[in-house]
């Protein structure tokens, strides 16, 4: 008798006297509703009684369907984690048993050589909710009567959702590689992929395993080399070495120290000052993040953004970074020094969220920042790739209302609307740096003029960034072009060496 099926007598207990009260109780009402005089309590009674049966009769209906399904479940976990280690739904090792028979195979044949291929298909988390979970699993399902009917001597498991591991014996390193390409593209060929009208991606990860390492590193390994392939939709597998181990290490470390790095402030807010063209003067700032990281020093944002954005913290990290701007702000003010505007980057993660609007407003609110003092920069991407279009207009027009005004950053770098700008709530726009890359041609300048008088038509300030060199200064001005920023006037610098710059230092840069 396994473990569930010994409370099967005490439900069928309880069941039965539910049932037999509610007969109990029917009886009762019968005879109260045949009696030919009924009195107005025992009409009340009767009410009460017919409302309990039901009561009842559902509890029964509740008891059983929960003993099934629970009875379902612990099967299930039962065949996951049995002593035999068989996973129910492909009838392959479990990760537990493949570990177990994978580090037998490798102490008991110390002269072979063996490698671990890890893997699995790209975002299956988005076929299953697509397709449904059903026919998730029937996918599953046929990959491991390939996976049976593919390998001969081999280990191969199953992990957890869809992950697959085989442990190969070789010779050269090709065989790995090979096999791994075969069994590629033998379960992309499955035909359950047309019935649902998917194109699958299979992933693998490969791992050369060598005396120094056990079964349990293997996989870890051969899952980092994975990992780093997820983006790559060219390639099919990825072989670990070094540079993967160290740059997956870097991201543990990154994730790892986010918090700490918050309480300790250790993200540093820099400033990059804005020129205006016609006079040459700072009459702007970008406000950047920097963090230095007590281990691996100053880490660039186009390291650490990315991972933030994918787990979430990037909206801690941009009401951070926009408090000490607002700080900063309001302590200059208190000071009596001249302040300029100062715009912030907002992440799409942190736009799209319902307390955007709200974060912003309290922080500005709590430093009393004037308005027009701060400008929110959102991207190309989060204003005109977003399938609700009203809802990111709606959003604008909030954060216009509580006093922002609005900046596109990187216009041009591929998701432009122009029939979009022309009603979008916002005051400047920012052209992508890569116009500058070949202003010397005649094609580009045309591209960039263009721009500038399209954007000075819509009443917006024109302001382009990554200007390097002279002739692009030039350029930028001839053209009509209001504002620039970039290496040529100065680079990021820390928020206190920023504000001599507006008060003692530099009075213009030309």
């Amino acid at each position: 008798m396994n473990d569930v099926s010994k409370f099967k007598p005490i439900v069928k207990f309880y069941a039965a006297i539910a049932l037999v009260s509610a007969l109990a109780i029917s009886l009762r009402i019968i005879n109260i509703v045949t009696a030919e005089e009924i009195t107005y309590r025992e009409k009340l009674l009767s009410i009460y009684n017919f409302a309990l049966v039901a009561i009842l009769i559902i509890l029964c209906i509740i008891v059983i369907k929960e003993f099934n399904l629970i009875r379902k479940y612990v099967h299930r976990l039962r065949g996951m984690y049995s002593l035999e280690g068989i996973d129910p739904l492909c009838n392959l090792r479990n990760k537990y048993k493949f570990i177990k028979d994978g580090e037998v195979l490798i102490k008991t044949n110390p002269e072979k050589t063996f490698a671990l291929i890890h893997f699995d298909i790209n975002k299956f988390t988005i076929i299953n909710n697509s397709v449904g979970y059903q026919e998730g699993d029937r996918i599953l399902q046929q990959i491991g009567k390939t996976l049976k009917r593919s390998t001969n001597d081999e280990v191969v498991g199953k992990g957890e959702s869809d992950n697959f591991f085989i442990l190969m014996e070789y010779n050269e390193k090709d065989q790995v590689i090979n096999k791994a390409i075969a069994l590629t593209e033998e379960i992309e060929a499955l035909t359950i992929w047309k019935k649902i009208k998917i194109n699958p991606a299979i992933k693998s990860g490969i791992f050369f395993v060598n005396k120094d390492t056990d079964i349990r590193t293997a996989i870890e390994r051969a899952y980092f080399a994975k990992k780093a392939l997820k983006n790559n939709y060219k390639s099919e597998y990825i072989v670990y070495d070094d540079k993967i181990g160290n740059d997956l290490l870097e991201i543990r470390k990154i994730e790892d120290g986010m918090y700490r790095a918050l309480e300790r402030r250790e993200f540093k807010v820099y400033f990059q000052p804005k020129i205006n063209l016609k006079t040459g003067q700072i009459n702007g700032a970008e406000a950047l993040v920097r963090w230095e990281h007590p281990e691996l020093g100053l880490i660039s944002p186009a390291r650490f953004i990315p991972i933030f954005e994918k787990n979430g913290f990037i909206i801690k990290l941009d009401i951070y970074v926009f408090e000490e701007v607002c700080r900063n702000i309001r302590n200059w003010i208190n000071a009596g020094y001249t302040i300029v505007p100062v715009s912030v980057n907002v992440s799409r993660v942190h736009f799209l969220s319902s307390s955007f609007v709200d974060d912003y407003s309290k922080i500005k609110r709590k430093y009393r920042i004037y308005n027009r003092l701060i400008e929110i920069e959102i991207t190309e991407s989060v204003a005109f790739r977003n399938e609700n279009v009203e809802e990111v207009f709606s959003v604008m027009k909030e954060f216009r209302k509580a006093g922002f005004d609005i900046s596109i950053d990187d216009f041009g770098s591929g998701y432009s609307s122009l029939g979009l700008l022309k009603d979008m709530p916002i005051n400047t726009l920012k052209l992508d740096k890569m116009f500058l890359n070949n202003i010397e041609e005649h094609n580009s300048q045309v591209i960039v003029s263009n721009i500038v008088n399209m954007a000075k038509s819509l009443n917006l300030t024109v302001v382009s960034e990554g200007v390097e060199t002279d002739m692009q200064v030039k350029f930028l001005r001839d053209i009509g072009c209001d504002i620039a920023q970039g290496y040529v006037f100065e680079r990021p610098i820390p928020i206190n060496s920023f504000l001599p710059l507006i008060n003692n230092g530099k009075v213009s840069y030309y």
